[in-house]
């Protein structure tokens, strides 16, 4: 144990300090920055409100446990991060990364060695888990890491109870909570995948399985699942609305990736971004890896052709799941190009790997076939490059790739024939996982000079959330979040989960959106960012020079609207591109058909009426604005006077759980301009006060005690077994 955490060390030592004394820094490219380092930013602010409801930093506002339980809100390495002042916080992503590895390391160790293996072997299998292909194109993606930590944890547990150990069911129990609570979406792809191991386990004669000892897992992961509702049923509640609820279906074979690519993944590393597989046409993500350094599927093959057992059973299996469609059982219904169960696959394939260097078998014929194979599809792979690119090489990215590829297989023939002592070959993994590290952080660039600017050139808000009367900022340059990193609300957002009307409404103002995670208009910039009452303006002329300038089309936010057009009547204009939708927007407020009645506007537009130029619209809203607007964690409040009874929009997203009251008395939030918010305003002075708690938390937190306590009583049976034994 002691070498394996020392050679983790020393691995991440020679891959990053080089990277980082050639760069200045370990900040990686796009999402690493635009996306993990803001979403930590935004999770250290949310947490210290201590009612992290609402993220005004968020898109155009979000609710907080919904849109980052998949990211940083659940990691206790990110929480490390929040303790830490955000001067300290490169410092803190560098040592919880060394962390996160140590950590996969460590119970790697643990799990290969239950299996049977030898100390040194599971060692060099937990290195060869630890630093596969997946771990280091997961560098690109910070909260990768907790998802296979307690994966590795739930089949310990999972083994304590097939083995019927002490404290089975409760390990399980805990393993499974685990499993959840880390990251939701990757809970879906574990657990199948458990299910799968233990069918295949219970074939073996290594165990004694009954069905009693199926009730007993089956019964320890439900309560598992079930102490973890606190936190699904929020989540549950704002994926129904978001975007990613209307994702392909899992078994699409169109959206899937083509057979050469998939075998390129399980023989080769992988190198650079997702978007430059070198195929094609051709779609990939960094999570479709599993390929572990030197030996690949060699001696895993090996495995599966001398064992006709459970493990060479299971690995055969999994590698028909992997190439083929059936990839999508995993995905259940997001994206069927994901494969973010690969690290499973790897695990299986470094556990019959570290079998066969146990067994001291003869494995020459099975590796030089192996490396036929792999080289046929290699160069095959190369072939098609190198046609599609007119015959000329991609450049060194491509060279490097498979120069590390064949020396690689070099290196494992070299041994498999008796010409190299195992020592070397492992020296060669070391090597390779290194290398491989060094190709992946370079070819991704940086974005530090950009990140940089934004810290040292832009203005940053100073409150714990955003809570200014001139509320948003707009971006002319493409930087997704930057509002998150300077704490600042904005127009722009970058992330997984959008709400749907929310797409909708960006999609009136761009009718070529490109992209469901990311808000950005390009067309009708001035009148979206009038609707949604952007104050400033900011715009890079390069990556280093910055400007501000005041939005000359500013409403405050909060305005009253004297015309509408139903949502039904909208809908029908929404593709034709010759109608500026935000300034109709602007003029007349979006009304759903079933709320024309109870929303005091009289005055309908018709398709026929002519729409007045932007200044006229922007001034005619600037005629009864709030006076006053703050929002925090836990809502907004607003101060209005009005000369009559009138109808006030406020640019908020609409969620369940906004609940509103108008000098203390209840009233209702309509929704309005597709997304956003409204409310009936009686003549005179008036306080609004929207306040926001997240739909399904406080019954998923009565679900969850009773989870606590189906899991003592399994605690206790479990302490009470183990007195009989």
């Amino acid at each position: 144990m002691r070498k394996l955490l020392l050679l983790t060390l020393f691995t991440l030592a020679l891959a990053l300090l080089p990277v980082m004394a050639l760069r200045g820094d370990l900040w990686l490219s796009s999402d690493f920055v635009h996306q993990e380092v803001a979403f930590i930013l935004e999770t250290k602010r949310m947490l210290s409100t201590g009612a992290p409801w609402w993220s005004w930093n968020t898109y155009l506002g979000a609710d907080f446990i919904g849109s980052y339980a998949f990211y940083t809100l659940t990691s206790p390495f990110v929480w490390i991060n929040c303790l830490l002042s955000e001067s300290l916080l490169e410092v803190g992503v560098a040592i919880t990364f060394v962390l996160k590895f140590l950590c996969m390391a460590i119970l790697a160790w643990i799990y290969l060695h239950k299996m049977g293996v030898s100390k040194a072997n599971s060692a060099f299998g937990s290195y060869l888990f630890t630093f596969s292909s997946f771990s280091i194109a997961s560098l690109y993606y910070y909260h990768f890491y907790e998802p296979i930590i307690v994966f590795l944890l739930l089949l310990i547990a999972v083994e304590r109870l097939l083995r019927r150990e002490r404290w089975g069911m409760t390990c399980v129990a805990l393993a499974s909570f685990a499993v959840v609570f880390v990251n939701f979406y990757f809970a879906i792809g574990t657990l199948i995948f458990t299910l799968i191991y233990v069918f295949f386990r219970a074939s073996s004669n290594e165990i004694d399985f009954s069905v009693k000892i199926a009730v007993k897992g089956f019964v320890a992961v439900a309560v598992g699942i079930v102490m973890c509702s606190f936190l699904l049923l929020p989540v549950l509640n704002q994926m129904l609305v978001t975007t990613r609820a209307d994702a392909q279906s899992a078994f699409d074979t169109t959206a899937m990736l083509n057979l050469l690519e998939r075998l390129r993944t399980l023989f080769m590393p992988k190198v650079v971004e997702g978007a430059t597989v070198f195929v094609p046409d051709g779609s990939a993500s960094l999570s479709n890896e599993a390929c572990i350094a030197v030996f690949g599927l060699s001696l895993a093959l090996v495995y599966a052709w001398h064992h006709r057992d459970w493990l060479a059973a299971l690995l055969v299996t999994l590698l028909v799941l992997y190439l083929t469609p059936l990839n999508g059982i995993f995905t259940l219904y997001t994206n069927p190009l994901y494969t973010r169960w690969a690290f499973a696959l790897t695990l299986i394939i470094v556990l019959c790997t570290v079998r066969v260097l146990d067994e001291f078998r003869n494995v020459k014929r099975g590796v030089i076939s192996y490396s036929i194979l792999s080289s046929v599809v290699v160069l095959a792979f190369v072939a098609k490059v190198v046609i599609g690119n007119g015959l000329h090489f991609p450049g060194p990215r491509f060279i490097a790739l498979i120069a590390l590829f064949f020396a690689g297989i070099v290196a494992l023939v070299m041994w498999a024939r008796g010409k190299m002592r195992q020592r070397w070959l492992k020296v060669a993994v070391v090597a390779c996982v290194v290398v491989q590290m060094w190709l992946f952080l370079i070819n991704l660039g940086t974005d530090s000079k950009w990140y940089n600017s934004l810290k040292n050139n832009v203005e940053r808000g100073t409150d714990v959330v955003t809570s200014r009367s001139d509320f948003r900022n707009g971006d002319s340059f493409l930087a997704y979040n930057a509002g998150l990193l300077r704490n600042r609300a904005s127009v722009q957002g970058y992330h997984s989960v959008i709400y749907k009307d929310v797409d909708a409404l960006m999609k009136t103002a761009m009718h070529d959106f490109w992209a469901k995670n990311k808000l950005r208009a390009n067309v009708h910039q001035d009148e979206l960012e009038a609707l949604l009452s952007v104050k400033d303006i900011y715009e890079f002329d390069s990556v280093v020079n910055l400007t501000r300038r005041d939005n000359k089309y500013y409403i405050p936010m909060g305005f009253a609207y004297d015309s509408y057009i139903t949502r039904s009547k909208f809908d029908e204009l929404i593709n034709d591109t010759t109608i500026n939708l935000p300034l109709l927007m602007l003029n007349s407020m979006v009304v759903e058909d079933r709320n024309i009645q109870e929303l005091g506007l009289t005055h309908e537009f018709e398709l026929g009426d002519t729409l007045l130029d932007l200044d006229s619209v922007v001034d005619e809203r600037k005629r009864v604005v709030a006076s006053e607007f703050a929002g925090d964690s836990r809502g907004y409040k607003a101060k209005v006077d009005v000369p009559k009874e009138t109808v006030m929009f406020f640019s908020v997203p609409i969620a369940y759980g906004f609940k509103a009251t108008i000098d203390g008395k209840p009233a209702t939030i309509f929704k309005a301009n597709l997304c956003m918010q409204a409310m009936n305003i009686p003549k005179g002075k008036h306080t609004i006060v929207a306040s926001y708690f997240p739909s399904g938390l406080k019954i998923g937190a009565w679900i969850s005690s009773i989870g606590v306590l189906l899991f003592l009583l399994i605690w206790f049976f479990d302490r009470k077994a183990l007195k009989r034994r």
